[in-house]
């Protein structure tokens, strides 16, 4: 997680990366940058408590994925992660609403799949039908990357999306080094 101070919003503003999640009580401000990876944002409107997650690959109900890997690469143990974050805090599942984002078809070159970014897609969606949290926004799928910056307190998400120049080659960058990571630790 990278931590910077913004003078235009006059917040700290915690950028979360390929693998990451991050919940808070705080007045500041979340954000990340996708291409293929999904972004589940939750927010507590009660509670004024938000996080979001950033992960690259769907995950499989198996018991690996579950119960030995605790990193948010898999959206399956990220949004778990995610909710048990939230649930510390202080946040109660029922008041919860979800905003989901990414799921771009920008890595066709680099991994042979095209089915990763609708499957980030479907296990955000079906995570939520699971957890009974309904999804209030959505902008998912098509070839943008996405620069995403959640309020904290408000859960307001301000959305940038791209196709090309500076943030769209950040976005495939950053998921290429997080893909090539990801098969060097296996």
């Amino acid at each position: 997680m990278y931590v910077r101070n913004s003078a235009k919003y006059g917040k700290e503003i915690k950028i979360i990366h390929p693998g990451e999640l991050y919940a808070s009580d705080r007045d500041e401000i979340i954000g990340t940058l996708l291409g293929s990876c999904v972004a589940v944002c939750l927010f507590d409107p009660t509670k004024g408590i938000s996080g979001m997650n950033h992960f690259m690959l769907p995950g499989r109900i198996t018991h690996m994925d579950i119960q030995k890997d605790r990193t948010a690469k898999y959206g399956i143990t990220a949004i778990n992660e995610l909710l048990g974050e939230m649930k510390k805090l202080g946040a109660r599942r029922n008041d919860m609403v979800a905003k989901i984002f990414g799921g771009g078809e920008v890595l066709n070159n680099v991994i042979q799949s095209t089915t990763i970014p609708a499957d980030n897609i479907r296990i955000a969606k079906v995570m939520m039908e699971m957890e009974d949290i309904q999804i209030a926004e959505q902008d998912v799928g098509s070839n943008f990357t996405r620069k995403l910056l959640m309020e904290v307190k408000t859960g307001k998400v301000y959305l940038k999306k791209s196709t090309r120049g500076d943030v769209f080659e950040e976005a495939v960058s950053e998921e290429t080094e997080y893909a090539k990571s990801l098969g060097r630790k296996k």
